[in-house]
């Protein structure tokens, strides 16, 4: 507890105010003096009660959120003890992706007393951020002392980032690929089942499977092909030497959110999936039953630059197991040794998709005709690019 620059001020003023009296020999004058002497003294003391242990109950509603969605902050605050009165103001500290911390105010009441507070968040950043300790300050009514403590104890919250709706995979690119979550099979096991799928203008009548019509009650057609469940990996380049320095970069967070938004919706269309990070760690969320879109965004919401200096490792782990799957890379920047990554890449995939992080447009049309070179398809865009409008470019690019 201390005395406020108010306080101060009041106490130094009754001294000279005595002082004064006893130079003159007006002892009469002690007493206005002593009473400015006493009363910041006093205001101290009573502070002392309501300044003591402070417990703080914290809920956070949800407790994982999406990028730009709101967040409740609940705050239940017991003083446990008895309060002399006075005016309390507490806040909980915050990170800067949650946004700047707020002082809440209120009267302190006498005797016992606890107190509600609520607020509200819009997160402007991912990751799994902590919000507390509590700090408190109290002061007496004439603003003469104030306690200042923190109060430990934090909240958790969890943000995940932006998923934007994206065209099925038939409309984004043009072609099938093969892999039609409508696709049936039929057959005994051989080496080249019998793939059944739903008949589309244009498809040759003679290709109609009747028996397979019959049951489904629309046109189906026969389609001789290799059987194989859609599947696909996506690879993201978050090495730091393609960011800057910032905590937060602009296309960092616009790849992550590339990444988020077409992992989802490959799961929303059947596909068994992959993603791969620069130090070639692989998250296949596929094998985990229940809960896999969960698991991709707590992923992808803690993903930070990494230090590789390559995508060799990254790119080869997309190759293993890669025949006949859709393999997509989010890049940021390619040299030498990456085109050559994904040229050997490019060998195993059934179709190859890269997204290109803007940088400027020399550098950008280089890099975009690398990356072509080496068998991929490539759409540059960035952080003034909504993803939906460039995974739609890969079906242009198509037809």
């Amino acid at each position: 507890m201390n005395l406020t620059a108010r306080g101060w001020t009041v106490l130094g003023g009754g001294i000279a105010w005595c002082a004064v009296a006893l130079v003159i020999g007006q002892r009469d004058l002690w007493w206005p003096g002593l009473f400015l002497v006493l009363l910041p003294l006093v205001s101290r003391l009573l502070l002392a009660p309501g300044s003591g242990r402070l417990s703080v109950t914290r809920q956070v509603d949800p407790a994982r959120v999406s990028v730009g969605e709101t967040v409740r902050v609940q705050l239940e605050l017991d003083p446990g003890g008895i309060s002399l009165g006075g005016v309390a103001r507490v806040r909980d500290r915050l990170p800067s992706g949650l946004g700047e911390a707020r002082w809440f105010g209120f009267a302190a009441g006498l005797g016992l007393w606890s107190q509600a507070i609520g607020y509200e968040l819009r997160p402007a950043w991912r990751g799994r951020h902590r919000i507390g300790p509590l700090d408190r300050s109290v002061a007496d009514g004439l603003g003469l002392a104030r306690a200042t403590s923190t109060v430990p104890g934090q909240s958790e919250l969890l943000v995940t980032p932006v998923v934007e709706p994206l065209a099925n995979l038939r409309d984004a690119s043009g072609v099938g690929l093969a892999t039609d979550t409508t696709l049936l099979r039929t057959g005994l096991g051989s080496t080249d089942d019998v793939l059944i799928r739903e008949y589309h203008q244009g498809d040759d009548v003679r290709r109609i499977h009747w028996r397979s019509t019959a049951h489904a009650g629309q046109l189906m057609v026969r389609r001789e092909e290799r059987a194989w469940d859609p599947s696909a990996t996506i690879v993201i380049d978050n090495r730091a030497r393609g960011y800057s320095t910032r905590v937060h970069d602009d296309r960092l967070e616009w790849a992550v959110s590339a990444a988020a938004s077409i992992a989802l919706h490959l799961l929303g269309d059947g596909f068994d999936l992959s993603i791969v990070t620069a130090d070639a760690r692989v998250l296949s969320p596929h094998r985990v039953g229940t809960g896999r879109e969960a698991m991709v965004l707590d992923h992808l919401a803690e993903l930070t630059p990494d230090r590789a200096h390559t995508l060799r490792e990254a790119l080869s782990a997309c190759a293993r197991g890669a025949e006949g799957q859709l393999q997509v890379a989010i890049l940021s920047r390619v040299d030498t040794a990456d085109a050559a990554a994904l040229a050997e890449a490019s060998r195993h995939g059934r179709a190859c998709w890269a997204l290109l992080l803007a940088s400027s447009p020399e550098l950008d049309a280089s890099q975009a005709a690398t990356i072509v070179e080496a068998g991929w398809r490539c759409v540059v865009a960035g952080p003034g690019t909504p993803v939906a409008t460039a995974w739609r470019e890969f079906g242009q690019e198509s037809r």
